[in-house]
């Protein structure tokens, strides 16, 4: 049985895909719309991520306020798109009539980490290796850290990666199947062989 798309529930701007065997990891594609649901867009799903909690607007300069951030690019990517502001707008303005795909938006959660900082190199390095490299894909990295402002959810971090190939002249070809359901299975295995590899290279565990 075909399962239909419903809007995005809550405040969220995208669907999560169920299922997988880690509950830590989220995934999901921000759609220009779904169904009946909101319209969106790139800039306004970056900067809520990197602003989080606060109202902002996507046309002033941004000022990020989460606990880390940063973008990371392919090699054939220019410089000027190291600033998350002119890559989230470059992808709309080369967007095509009808274009679906914005954003694939991985969480990774962090319920119990040993020390925050590792948590967000770890992470950082496979979106680097896995998503830069392999995949030729940008990703813009935020880490939030709920406590300080007086929430229990865990520490987090946003890998947000626009859903087509960037090259030195700008965006490319488009990138499904990571872009799509299936995406989900394919990021949880290479996540979960990447923690697997960590933990046995680890000096500490032998």
């Amino acid at each position: 049985m075909v399962m239909k798309k419903l809007p995005a529930p809550g405040d969220l701007d995208f669907v999560p895909i169920p299922g997988g065997a880690d509950p830590n990891l989220v995934f999901g594609v921000v759609r220009r719309q779904i169904k009946g649901g909101p319209i969106q867009t790139v800039p306004g799903s970056v900067l809520r991520r990197l602003c989080p909690g606060r109202k902002v607007d996507v046309a002033a300069p941004w000022v990020p306020s989460c606990y880390r951030w940063d973008v990371l690019l392919p090699s054939f990517a220019n410089d000027e798109f190291l600033d998350p502001k002119r890559l989230s707008e470059k992808y709309e303005e080369q967007a095509c009539n009808n274009l679906k795909d914005l954003l694939v938006m991985i969480t990774l959660r962090f319920p119990n980490p040993d020390r925050l900082h590792l948590a967000w190199e770890d992470a950082r390095e496979f979106a680097l290796e896995r998503l830069c490299r392999e995949r030729n894909v940008a990703v813009i990295a935020a880490m939030h850290l709920p406590v300080e402002v007086g929430s229990t959810n865990p520490p987090h971090i946003h890998l947000m990666s626009p859903a087509r190939e960037l090259q030195c002249f700008g965006f490319g070809p488009f990138v499904r199947p990571f872009s799509a359901d299936a995406g989900k299975a394919m990021i949880a295995a290479e996540w979960a062989d990447w923690q697997r590899r960590r933990r046995n290279s680890d000096p500490a565990d032998g």
